[in-house]
């Protein structure tokens, strides 16, 4: 859970660098960040269920990836929401300030952002579907 953790908080600093640096330039830093945000969310709710809420031990593994890709798309939904609510509450300041673009692009940019998220849980879950098995700590 650690390893998640860390990961999302550098996900999110970079995310964070990337409007100073005028991130909107680069076509692939939206896309690895929204990828590894996803899996790294999924990472981060897959050990949480493993570990906090153990729930039968008869259940489905497919029950148990669709609730951990459920997760990582509410994150990702939320995301996308916390994004356009700072675009209206903060997007002429930032501009007229800063010159910096904030934050949300049009609904075709949502919709790959989420199918980016979706993406990196389903990798996430594809990858480490059986961690024991590969001797992994996840």
């Amino acid at each position: 859970m650690k390893l998640a953790i860390l990961f999302l908080i550098l996900v999110f600093l970079i995310d964070m660098l990337g409007f100073y640096i005028g991130s909107y330039r680069i076509p692939a830093y939206d896309v690895v960040l929204h990828f590894f945000g996803g899996f790294f969310v999924a990472m981060f709710f897959g050990h949480y269920f493993k570990n906090v809420i153990t729930g039968n031990p008869g259940d489905p593994k497919l029950k148990k990836a669709f609730i951990i890709v459920s997760a990582a798309i509410f994150v990702g939904a939320m995301w996308e929401i916390t994004e356009y609510i700072s675009t209206e509450i903060f997007g002429n300041y930032l501009y007229e300030t800063y010159r910096i673009v904030c934050c949300i692009g049009n609904l075709n940019d949502t919709i790959i952002d989420l199918a980016l998220d979706l993406t990196g849980a389903i990798t996430f879950v594809l990858a480490f579907r059986d961690p024991n098995k590969y001797n992994l700590k996840v």
